[in-house]
């Protein structure tokens, strides 16, 4: 089972593969980091992120979308639960 630590590791790495431009807040991207108002997710790059998080997490989001999270923390917990 992965860490916080590793999932907010990968999720930074997806974040800057989708978006190269978002490097720089990748770097300080904490848990409580807001999807979109801090990180300026647009709606194409949140189904970008969706995807991604799905074939590296190998979770699934169903009918839920990152767009269903606000933090980068309930991003977080619902892989988790997921890896259970």
């Amino acid at each position: 089972m992965l860490s916080r630590e590793e999932v907010l590791s990968g999720l930074k790495e997806i974040l800057v593969m989708i978006d190269p431009s978002k490097e720089e807040v990748a770097k300080t991207l904490t848990e409580e980091s807001r999807l979109v108002e801090d990180i300026g997710l647009a709606s194409v790059s949140l189904l970008y992120l969706v995807i991604a998080i799905e074939e590296k997490f190998n979770v699934e989001f169903g009918d839920l979308g990152v767009e269903d999270f606000k933090t980068v923390k309930q991003t977080i917990d619902y892989i988790l639960d997921c890896q259970k």
